[in-house]
């Protein structure tokens, strides 16, 4: 017989039992409250038992659930009785008394089973491990707390904090005691988000032993059970039994693994009791307390994830805390190897770890405290993996624009735009596909906008980008915008620099612009071809004639005299008219800046106008004109 048909059968066992449980209840005549806890934990055992069902389950679940309904129905006292027949007036009060007592655990249970149902609900049930990524505050750790108490035997939790203090042994425990003295510890709150009284003298000893302890009992048991399998595997020898292989326990994997990520030492347990360290050009041991905390987490995630119980869910808060990234993807992928019985559930906002996975990905969207996730899958998306999840925390509206992380552009923008999430990606190209695509997504709270530079599109184009949520604005160079002729002015006023000065500037771009301009109109025009095949293709043709005919028409729209002669004639005629907010629009030369410093004697224009930006709220409405109003919009909508 199959788990999953031993389950179904122990579940219509449960269930015939409930219904007479709650026959012997309206006999005697209990609290209306107790009679609607029955019908609540009846409806949730035909939910689930409709749910193994239909689906088909890891043994992980089902496991889940048979001990679910296990600890519910212990918790009805005349779960065993075969009739009515045992209750007597005698015995009538008694009885109810007893049954009333279940009112409180029974609802305290109902709640544990409705959160596991709607967690792993969310979930999907996946068969897969599983990455939760939250930004800070998004209630990951106290996800990580409400699991390890509503997975209790069949989930081990690993919390973010930890105390990692590695003991000294003086000798071999007995198995079976630590054995079980870990499976109570593998469902104990060790976050240490905990308090104590201070009346009284109270302080934090007791919650630091029961912290601190923890490493002692994962070693412990590795070690007890190692002498144990060991003692077996010799005695079998000394009888004269023929025994293929020499038993490999948990603690030789877990000294294998530690010692196949950390380079230059080795791990070793040589006297069976306490684990040493030594370097891999020397013989000289040293104590396995005086690892860096690294190494020590290394060790510490090895011996639980090693240790964690069979076929059931193993989550970890915050996976890469202490790890160095050489090794934080080769540790887990090992891991994950080794238990591949279990279901791991990362909750994290590290984003590189996030991708490191091959896992069903979802995002916890929202958390109401005390104990209310929204948590949602995250969709197919035309996004890059990274940036999606990036994006899927942020409170804020996002504004796609153009250039790299740590840029000018995204630095001006991050001051100017408070209201918006800034997202630098690169190309003009990308600004107007990852915007269409956040856009897309099901049940965001927040809206992606689009800002692009107006120089290489033609009017109607750039039109019907704005439905897309899509601006330009006309700035050939971020940086240009720092001269701006009103913010230069005011920049000189701070420096107690004659505002003539700001005049010679102007005059200076102007005539650097009529020095470059073959430079500037043939750089314009190469751009504009890039921008072309970018941007456009060959429609598709069914015999070599269309498809030679369609490639002449591409190619015919590519127009390089034209094109020439038409930036020439704008660009003479801005010279011409000394149009200097023009020229700034066109002008893409990063070395303009040079300029400013001459004339202002200065060495770090740059510099000093990030200063004005930051400390100046004049400045910020100078430089806002120049964009369009829907980013400007403190709501940006």
């Amino acid at each position: 017989m199959t788990e999953k048909e031993t389950f179904l059968r122990n579940i219509d066992t449960a269930l015939s039992k409930l219904n007479l449980h709650k026959e012997i209840s309206g006999y005697c005549e209990v609290d209306e409250i107790m009679i609607g806890l029955h019908d609540e934990v009846i409806e949730y055992f035909n939910s689930v038992k409709e749910l193994v069902a239909q689906k088909d389950l890891t043994i992980n679940y089902i496991k889940q659930f048979q001990n679910e309904i296990d600890e519910t129905l212990n918790l009805f006292p005349y779960r065993q009785q075969q009739s009515i027949s045992f209750i007597q007036e005698h015995n009538k009060d008694a009885v109810k008394n007893n049954i009333e007592r279940q009112i409180l655990p029974i609802e305290k249970q109902l709640k544990l089973l409705q959160f596991n149902i709607d967690f792993f609900g969310k979930l999907n049930f996946f068969s897969s491990n599983i990455v939760a990524v939250g930004a800070n505050g998004s209630g990951k750790t106290t996800l990580s707390n409400d699991l390890k108490k509503y997975l209790p035997n069949t989930g081990v939790v690993i919390s973010a904090q930890k105390v990692l203090i590695i003991p000294t042994f003086s000798g071999v425990s007995n198995f079976n005691n630590t054995s079980q003295k870990l499976q109570q510890s593998q469902s104990t709150d060790k976050s240490l988000k905990v308090t104590y009284s201070t009346e009284n003298q109270g302080n934090s000893w007791s919650i630091m032993t029961q912290v601190g302890g923890e490493f002692q009992l994962l070693l412990d048991n590795l070690l007890a059970e190692r002498s144990v399998v060991r003692n077996k595997y010799f005695d079998l020898l000394q009888n004269g039994q023929i025994v293929s292989d020499v038993p490999v326990t948990r603690l030789d994997k877990a000294l294998k693994i530690w010692n196949s990520l950390i380079q230059h030492r080795i791990l070793e347990c040589v006297d069976g009791i306490n684990i040493t360290l030594r370097p891999t050009s020397s013989h000289t041991t040293y104590p396995a307390h005086e690892m860096s905390d690294g190494e020590k987490v290394t060790l510490y995630l090895i011996a639980h994830i090693l240790q964690a119980p069979k076929s059931g869910f193993i989550i970890i808060d915050e996976p890469e805390m202490y790890l160095h990234k050489t090794i934080l993807k080769k540790l887990w992928d090992i891991l994950e190897s080794e238990r591949q019985d279990c279901i791991f559930i990362y909750l994290t906002h590290d984003l590189d770890f996030a991708t490191s996975r091959t896992a069903k990905k979802v995002w916890i969207k929202n958390f109401n405290y005390p104990n209310n996730w929204e948590i949602e899958n995250i969709p197919d998306n035309e996004l890059p993996e990274n940036l999606l999840l990036e994006l899927l925390g942020s409170r804020k509206n996002i504004l796609f624009c153009e250039g790299k992380k740590g840029s000018i552009d995204e630095k001006i923008y991050n001051i100017l735009f408070p209201h918006f999430t800034i997202t630098p990606v690169e190309s003009c190209f990308n600004v107007m596909n990852y915007t269409k695509s956040f856009n897309k997504l099901p049940n965001m709270l927040t809206k992606a906008f689009g800002l692009i530079d107006s120089d290489h599109h033609g009017n109607e184009r750039l039109k019907a980008l704005i439905s897309e949520n899509i601006y330009s604005y006309s700035m050939s160079e971020p940086e240009n915008l720092f001269l701006d002729e009103e913010f230069l002015k005011l920049l000189a006023k701070q420096l107690l620099i004659e505002e003539e000065k700001v005049n010679a500037i102007k005059t200076d771009v102007i005539d650097q612009l009529e020095k470059e301009l073959t430079l500037q109109v043939a750089n314009y025009v190469s751009a504009k071809i890039n921008y072309y095949f970018k941007d456009s293709h060959v429609s598709k043709g069914n015999d070599l004639a269309t498809v030679t005919a369609n490639y002449s028409k591409f190619t015919n729209e590519i127009k390089i005299s034209d094109w020439y002669n038409e930036r020439e004639k704008e660009l003479k005629e801005i010279i011409k008219q000394n149009d200097y907010p023009r020229t700034l629009s066109l002008f893409n030369n990063k070395g303009l800046k040079s300029l400013v410093n001459k004339h202002f004697k200065i060495s770090d224009f740059i510099e000093k106008s990030f200063k004005l930006l930051q400390l100046e709220k004049a400045s910020h409405s100078i430089l806002r004109s120049h964009f369009p109003n829907e980013i400007i919009n403190e709501k940006g909508l």
